[in-house]
């Protein structure tokens, strides 16, 4: 094991001891792990359920989280194997067994149901248990992971598939060094090479589609229904981008028309589907006889077309379709890892962009990241107490960039980058999205988990940065950072309170807290809020808002154990309305040494605006800057070009004549409209 790795292992195991607050590392090691693989998309909207029992034949049961994928139709499940040594333990083909024979005799008992294993109290274990009760026949796949900070043993073999209670189930490891690789790779995910001459004699017909560059390369293919099906099958969701997979998880699994065109009239599905649209690092293609072929993959995604791929798939498996006939056009863009980063955002924002999907769906590649991610570099939060310098809450534009920012850095300057912009401080979107639909009062939103509140949060961004773009300044995303504090406390608080907090659902604990607090303060001091400016200063709470979230978090721990009738799940609970309205109901004191630190709304709202038109003025210069700095001669083409495809008024025309006029400087307001002609065109196709 080399030194990145054993480093990677040993923040793993001091934050797995730290999660909460000591009390469990075991437990601290599923949230972590499951977190970990959240971020290299094996999973989405990771539940920890930690649970070791035994049943009527005296097997010992085990599990420790899940995930549904609604986009594929398959339920992941996890068992944790944590050490916490020194040195890693190894995980052996008999120590791995064992684990997974816990994991499925978990699954069997409990899809057979027979719950007499199960705790008898409110627990996260009988909420997953319900689920996979309710939802059985609904559940295509298990795809069962087994995760430990040990390292594999060489001699372990590869783990056969199988059916667990006649569902077909396969098997993963993941130790400490396929975690540290996945996570340092291109994205910060596992490298998924796809091999197309295991599901298409030969490989898959294809067509060169591109100049000879370094970093792109086009080709079309000819994907035979049968076979795409298969690696939907094997790979499930994993094949998705990103916002093709959220778009996919809340829309029907299989789209009307085209199942109809599978059942009915399969000859004609090449002519009535507009195919798919996919991405790669690097491919094979091989020449013969009868032109090239596509032989294999990697790190391929599909980014236009996923509800085409879901629905040949549940229709061959739901309704037998035969999927011989059918053939799929696919464009495939082979990107390097240089220009990665930025052109697979854009070929997916452009490829969905000619489809109905909104911008919400597509909030992920979003102007609003590029503006969080320049405040986050620029603005600096004042050094905590005993500490002497400032310090960066960085905000992650694209996943992983906290961690790429670091690997290529020689150990003084990691160090340093880390001194300057701490682990403890980095802001993932889904974390933006989390916080900030909790002091909007949505908990019950956030608790539906990271991709369905997410989706709420990007609709909320996307309508308001249109009406009102300015006010995304330095005051919000201080304000941001206040709010994350709180947020973060709690989480540390929570697990701490061993008087009345039993283990599980500290999630909904912290975000339904962070919603009371909000409407308490609306409800009990009007006209007052929380000194979100103050938080920012010290970069901390006070000890009477302390007090105060812990006597929140206390009820509404109450409130989410205690479902309404004929609502047993505390997960499912935790995401009605109704539950919250609950939760708004329930009496909680105000305490006077938190209320004498509220401050007026005014004070607020003055603060606000300062910084609105400080944003105003900074955006005017910025736009004029921007125009004076393209040559005059570039204007010209743009006019030249809006002239010649009859795209300009006579006022817009007008205005890039000033732009392309030497030694003319537009007003802000001219600058700005220049800019705004300039992206109209360019969304019309002018030449970048």
């Amino acid at each position: 094991m080399d030194d990145e790795v054993l480093q990677f292992r040993c923040d793993l195991v001091s934050q797995a001891r730290d999660e909460f607050a000591g009390r469990d590392p075991e437990a601290g090691f599923v949230a972590v792990a499951g977190r970990l693989l959240e971020e290299t998309e094996e999973v989405v909207d990771f539940m920890s359920c930690p649970f070791r029992g035994t049943d009527a034949r005296r097997r010992i049961l085990g599990v420790d989280g899940y995930a549904f994928d609604d986009a594929d139709g398959s339920l992941r499940v996890v068992i944790a194997d944590f050490g916490g040594e020194d040195q890693p333990h190894s995980v052996t083909q008999t120590s791995a067994k064992t684990e997974f024979n816990r994991l499925t005799a978990f699954l069997e008992e409990t899809l057979a149901g027979n719950d007499g294993h199960l705790p008898a109290d409110e627990d996260p274990v009988a909420d997953f248990a319900n689920l996979l009760k309710v939802h059985r026949n609904a559940i295509s796949r298990l795809r069962l992971y087994l995760l430990t900070d040990g390292v594999l043993s060489d001699r372990l073999r590869d783990w056969p598939e199988t059916e667990v209670a006649g569902i077909p189930a396969e098997f993963h490891i993941w130790d400490t060094t396929r975690f540290a690789n996945a996570l340092s790779s291109r994205g910060g995910r596992e490298a998924l090479t796809v091999d197309f001459t295991d599901v298409a004699e030969g490989g898959i017909p294809c067509l060169h589609a591109s100049l000879n560059q370094s970093q792109y390369n086009g080709y079309l293919c000819v994907v035979p229904g049968e076979a795409l099906a298969r690696l939907y099958d094997t790979y499930g969701s994993r094949l998705l981008e990103g916002n093709v997979r959220s778009f996919l998880g809340k829309s029907t699994k299989v789209n009307k028309g085209i199942r109809e065109t599978i059942l009915r009239t399969p000859e004609m599905f090449f002519a009535f589907n507009n195919g798919i649209a996919a991405t790669a690092s690097s491919v094979v293609v091989e020449s013969n006889p009868d032109g090239l072929r596509l032989k294999s993959a990697t790190d391929l995604q599909i980014v236009n077309g996923g509800q085409t791929t879901a629905s040949l798939t549940f229709s061959r498996r739901k309704d037998g379709a035969d999927l011989s006939g059918i053939f799929v056009q696919m464009k495939l863009s082979v990107v390097g890892d240089e220009l990665s980063g930025d052109l697979i955002p854009k070929i997916s924002e452009f490829a969905n962009k000619q489809t109905k999907v909104s911008d919400s769906d597509l909030f992920s590649n979003h102007e609003f990241h590029r503006r969080m991610e320049e405040l986050s570099r620029r603005v600096k939060a004042p050094p905590k107490p005993g500490a002497q310098r400032p310090t960066s809450w960085f905000y992650e534009r694209t996943k992983g960039q906290y961690r790429i920012e670091t690997s290529k850095m020689s150990p003084a300057e990691k160090q340093r980058f880390e001194s300057a912009n701490p682990k403890s401080q980095l802001i993932t979107k889904t974390d933006l999205a989390k916080v900030e639909n909790s002091w909007r009062c949505l908990p019950h939103e956030v608790s539906k988990g990271a991709q369905k509140n997410f989706d709420v949060f990007s609709k909320y961004i996307v309508a308001e940065w249109s009406a009102r773009p300015l006010e995304f300044n330095d005051d919000y995303f201080r304000s941001v950072v206040a709010h994350t504090i709180v947020f973060r406390e709690l989480e540390r608080l929570i697990p701490a309170q061993k008087d009345w907090y039993d283990g599980g659902y500290r999630a909904n604990v912290v975000t339904f807290t962070v919603s009371k607090f909000v409407r308490m303060i609306e409800e009990s001091a009007p006209g007052m809020c929380l000194d979100t400016p103050l938080i920012w200063k010290q970069q901390g709470i006070s000890a009477a808002l302390t007090e105060q979230l812990k006597l929140i978090a206390r009820s509404m721990y109450q409130v989410i154990t205690s479902p309404e009738e004929g609502l047993e799940n505390v997960t499912e609970w935790a995401k009605k309305e109704l539950a919250w309205q609950r939760a708004q109901s329930k009496h909680v004191e105000l305490l006077s040494e938190f209320k004498a630190e509220l401050i007026f709304r005014e004070q607020v709202n003055e603060i606000r605006n300062e910084a609105i038109e400080i944003a105003r003025i900074d955006r005017g210069i910025a736009d004029m800057s921007a125009v004076v700095a393209t040559k005059p001669a570039v204007w010209r083409e743009v006019r030249r070009w809006g002239l010649d495809n009859k795209l300009l008024t006579a006022k817009e025309e007008q205005l890039l004549l000033l732009a392309a006029t030497p030694g003319k400087v537009p007003s802000e307001r001219q600058a700005s409209a220049i800019l705004l002609i300039h992206k109209k065109l360019r969304d019309e196709g002018l030449p970048a």
